[in-house]
């Protein structure tokens, strides 16, 4: 965050303006992990009704596309973007085709607790980044807000579920592709609109996966509800949603900030997958989620 400006009314009155920036980003970010949450569930639930990869993915985007692609004509959205802009936006699709496809293969060989598990290593991947390339400070809060958010990850998921090791790998490949995604799209979605943005980035991976499905002749519709279901969620609400609101609170919050805050992500997971898929909760999980959500509140107030 920046620090307050106290040389003269003007600045702190800008200073402060950036910090309700940072705050409304901050809100956004964790309502898009929310979003993101349900991602696991809706997959899982999308095999379990036959759904392969492949078309599942294509479906996904398709879908997510058609929606976005909807909203921004009603509400006249839909423009032509700078060329640099624009190929910025396809270059992050490029990343997210490749992410989506490590990620869900990663979640047909692993529980969805080593997935999550190895997944949210990309704050810290970020937030050292950033430091680096995006010149964000690392203070002494934010510093331990990661520490708590890793932790609370590691109590969460337990390492003992790692299982087979080609579905870790294939985990921890998301995340670094992820941590990447992220870190170029703190600079290209500033002064962005963010369902445009969303727009942009999404139809690289609709396209991919729409022509692969094609190529496999598996591009049919789902015939079943119980298909059509976590299909619908996937797109509408784990993606659709997840993206816009993520890209509306990125530049607002930080890189670092938003990749801790995401943290809470594997919290709601694991509250949804007792829920719906009647996993037992440990109590050392509880003590887990209880260290995310600290760590969502230093960071919400560094």
């Amino acid at each position: 965050m920046h620090e307050l400006v106290r040389e003269s009314p003007a600045g702190s009155q800008g200073s402060a303006g950036l910090r309700r920036e940072a705050r409304r980003g901050d809100w956004m970010v964790l309502l898009s992990a929310v979003f993101f949450s349900t991602m696991p569930i809706f997959g899982s639930l999308a095999y379990a009704a036959g759904m392969d990869v492949v078309p599942l993915l294509a479906w996904r985007f398709l879908l997510a596309v058609a929606f976005l692609l909807g909203i921004s004509l009603v509400t006249g959205r839909l423009k032509p973007l700078p060329r640099r802009q624009a190929a910025g936006f396809l270059g992050m699709g490029v990343c997210y085709l490749a992410m989506s496809f490590v990620y869900f293969h990663a979640l047909k060989r692993s529980p969805i607790s080593t997935l999550t598990l190895l997944f949210y290593t990309y704050p810290a991947i970020v937030t050292l980044l950033a430091a680096v390339f995006l010149r964000e400070r690392i203070s002494g809060r934010k510093g331990m807000a990661l520490a708590l958010a890793l932790s609370g990850c590691l109590m969460v998921m337990r390492p003992s579920e790692l299982g087979n090791w080609r579905g870790a790998a294939l985990a921890l490949s998301a995340s670094v592709m992820y941590s990447g995604f992220i870190l170029v799209g703190t600079r290209l979605t500033q002064n962005s609109d963010p369902i445009l943005a969303t727009t942009w980035i999404l139809s690289i991976s609709a396209l991919g996966y729409v022509g692969a499905a094609l190529h496999q002749g598996a591009m049919a519709p789902p015939r079943t509800l119980a298909a059509w279901g976590p299909i619908l969620g996937i797109a509408l609400v784990a993606t659709a949603l997840s993206d816009v609101t993520f890209f509306w609170g990125l530049p607002r919050t930080g890189a670092s900030r938003a990749a801790i805050l995401s943290t809470l992500e594997p919290v709601c997971t694991l509250a949804l997958s007792a829920l719906l898929l009647q996993e037992a909760i440990p109590s050392a999980r509880f003590l887990g989620g209880a260290l995310i959500l600290l760590s969502v509140l230093l960071i919400h107030w560094d």
